[in-house]
């Protein structure tokens, strides 16, 4: 598969009361990202943008989020576009629930 792909992940932003889109696009030290507020390179593990998108806009995220995004970076060339998507879609799910938990 191509690692040009753009990979999404939709979060609840409680904040706005709806999901914000947070796009990763793997680069060969880690990932292009981009959400309406930030854009830039970050780590395999999505360090430092996403971190503070998600802080900036007050959503709280699981412990060891950074592994499971960068686990995903280490796939995108053995496994199809879909199932990175699947990766993203269940990381997703899983900070907007961690946010409906804590708050």
């Amino acid at each position: 598969m191509s690692s040009a792909s753009r990979f999404k992940m939709r979060i609840y932003s409680p904040q706005w009361g709806h999901k914000d889109l947070y796009q990763f696009k793997k680069t060969k030290e880690g990932w292009t990202f981009e959400n309406y507020r930030f854009k830039g390179e970050v780590d395999k593990g999505g360090n430092p943008l996403f971190y503070k998108a998600l802080l900036t806009e007050s959503i709280s995220y699981p412990n060891y989020l950074e592994i499971y995004i960068s686990s995903a970076w280490e796939n995108v060339n053995t496994l199809n576009k879909e199932q990175v998507q699947n990766i993203f879609d269940e990381l997703s799910k899983w900070i907007s629930a961690s946010e409906h938990d804590i708050n």
